[in-house]
């Protein structure tokens, strides 16, 4: 006589291992957005939400990849997890470019302002930033979650699973990597270099007539005056601005073209 507990226990724990085998690799790319994406990585969300953010995201996905339940094993899954690692960075790489352009023009103007030896804890990122650059990732932040980009991003995220199957291991040219990165690069770069202008301008003036102020007036200490007039006017800027700066970026920092960049990366592979 068969025994149902001998013959049935051991074959449903192997079914129970592949299916938690499909969770984890169907959540990868997610993980690996939500720990490099700004608004959703660091200590801003705690490490267990995230992984609970993960997990809920991952059981709904698997749901609809049973077939590949008897595939996940060897070295196959070992191409699937690094496949799935590499889409979740590129997901990052395209959502998270306006969060590094706003810390990185807030840490320009504190170089430029010379009150980059100024740090503070940043308890959303664990670890020290300056001033102006936490203020403006700040900005950017609440700027993503009150304008519904995360909406935005786990729908873009959701369609990628179309557009890059989770058993797929179509391989992606060489040449599109490159491009991409370098287009990316570009992007952040030249974005950085626009929005900084402005303060910088202003700031450049600020040291010009000052120079020429001390060469007129060589017996006054001017110099010493242009690092809290620049403080200052840096200041004045930013509350003037961020307004304006909120309103350019807003599409970008609510994520609302995402999908599109990422089906048009998906048909360029």
């Amino acid at each position: 006589m068969i025994d149902p507990f001998s013959t049935g226990i051991p074959q449903f724990g192997h079914l129970l291992l592949q299916f938690l085998i499909l969770v984890a690799v169907s959540g990868l790319r997610l993980l690996v957005l939500l720990t490099i994406f700004p608004p959703t990585g660091g200590e801003l969300i705690t490490k267990r939400i995230r992984n609970a953010m993960v997990m809920l995201w991952s059981v709904y996905i698997a749901y609809g990849q049973q077939a590949l339940l008897t595939k996940l094993h060897g070295e196959f899954l070992l191409l699937v997890v690094v496949k799935e690692a590499v889409i979740g960075l590129v997901i990052a790489f395209v959502a998270s470019p306006v969060f590094w352009v706003a810390e990185a023009v807030g840490t320009y103007i504190d170089d430029l302002t010379g009150y980059n030896n100024v740090q503070i804890s940043n308890p959303s990122l664990g670890q020290q930033t300056t001033l102006t650059s936490t203020l403006l990732m700040q900005c950017a932040t609440v700027a993503f979650w009150t304008l519904g980009g995360m909406t935005f991003l786990l729908g873009a995220v959701f369609q990628t699973y179309v557009w890059w199957p989770l058993g797929s291991l179509a391989p992606v040219p060489r040449a599109f990597i490159e491009s991409f990165v370098m287009q990316q690069a570009d992007s952040l770069m030249a974005s950085i270099a626009k929005l900084a202008a402005p303060a910088v301008l202003l700031l450049l003036l600020v040291d010009v007539g000052v120079g020429l102020l001390s060469r007129i007036a060589s017996k006054l200490d001017l110099v010493s005056l242009a690092q809290p007039v620049k403080g200052a006017l840096a200041v004045l800027l930013l509350a003037l601005m961020i307004g304006v700066f909120i309103g350019q970026v807003k599409d970008q920092v609510a994520l609302l073209h995402i999908g599109d960049q990422l089906h048009a990366l998906a048909l360029l592979k």
